[in-house]
């Protein structure tokens, strides 16, 4: 049998709980197509990442699609709901003058 906690806060979930996922892509302008764009080769590309083992530059893999799953208590989903980017945890950050 599968235990689940809370991602957030830890608590051990019961019948109810609530899964977020988050994607993350780097964004397409099909508008903004270029002629160079157009010209690239692409099958090459792919080929030359093959050829060197499947490696990709680290700038690829860092702005490559990412997905992420959590699976959340009730109260931790109503906050989510609430301030999904947690912009507001930011706020309440204080930091003293030294």
């Amino acid at each position: 049998m599968l235990h689940f906690s809370c991602d957030l806060c830890s608590r051990p979930l019961d019948e109810q709980r609530f899964v977020v996922r988050l994607e993350s892509y780097p964004a397409f302008d099909p508008e903004r197509l270029e002629e160079a764009d157009l010209d690239h080769d692409h099958l090459q590309e792919v080929a030359d990442v093959l050829d060197h083992g499947g490696a990709l530059d680290g700038d690829l893999e860092a702005n490559g699609a990412k997905v992420f799953r959590f699976d959340l208590c009730p109260q931790c989903y109503c906050r989510f709901l609430k301030d999904p980017l947690g912009r507001e945890a930011v706020r309440r950050l204080k930091f003293s003058n030294n």
